[in-house]
């Protein structure tokens, strides 16, 4: 007498179907998950550098642009620029918004709450000591270091210096450097600005040597 199997599954396969559909669900999940870390981390990433970006872009503008008006308030004159070790104030002209309008004088610094703010007040404004307009460029900032590369006499060569301030003429290079905490992600890529335009404020031209009087 023969026996047949009857159709269908036995208990032991079914417990055993559960289990590897239950592995295969726990790694699907698992994979999801990382999938997900993996692009928040991208997305955050992607935003920190935005940000920077974007501050970098708009400081390069700006200093690029600076004006070097003279002063005639000390002898000898002097280019309206002061640079210290962690701010800077000078004249450029004004943001998309605040056009058409005078220059605009513009202070780099940080603020005693951690933001790196650029502040700008109108050159001809009313009161010319008056807090300026604050634009929070970064947040969350732990120290900000200002160089200017040119020359001072009595040195002839060009050097890094921490302060810029009642020179002729704007320094050839400003590197401009941003720490933030040590549990911070952000990093800020150097930055070093040439500003475009240079008036030697003490030069009294010799038109037939097309010299500075007193100057070799």
């Amino acid at each position: 007498m023969s026996t047949r199997r009857e159709g269908g599954y036995t208990l032991v396969e079914m417990l055993a179907s559960l289990v590897i559909v239950g592995f295969a669900a726990a790694m699907l999940v698992s994979g999801l998950v990382t999938g997900r870390r993996v692009w928040e981390h991208a997305d955050s990433a992607n935003a920190f550098g935005e940000t920077i970006s974007g501050a970098q872009m708009l400081l390069r503008e700006k200093i690029e642009r600076a004006y070097p008006a003279t002063r005639y308030d000390k002898i000898p004159t002097y280019a309206d620029f002061f640079g210290a070790e962690n701010s800077v104030t000078f004249l450029a002209p004004p943001r998309d918004i605040h056009a058409p309008q005078a220059l605009m004088r513009y202070t780099l610094g940080l603020a005693a709450n951690g933001d790196l703010v650029l502040s700008d007040l109108s050159d001809v404004a009313i009161d010319p000591k008056a807090p300026g307009e604050p634009l929070v460029l970064l947040r969350n900032v732990q120290q900000l270091d200002i160089a200017y590369y040119g020359v001072i006499p009595p040195d002839k060569a060009p050097a890094w210096h921490d302060s810029w301030q009642y020179r002729a003429v704007l320094p050839l290079l400003m590197r401009i450097r941003v720490q933030f905490p040590a549990d911070d992600p952000r990093g800020w890529p150097e930055l070093l600005i040439r500003p475009f335009a240079m008036v030697d404020t003490m030069c009294v031209l010799t038109a037939m040597t097309g010299k500075c009087r007193g100057r070799q």
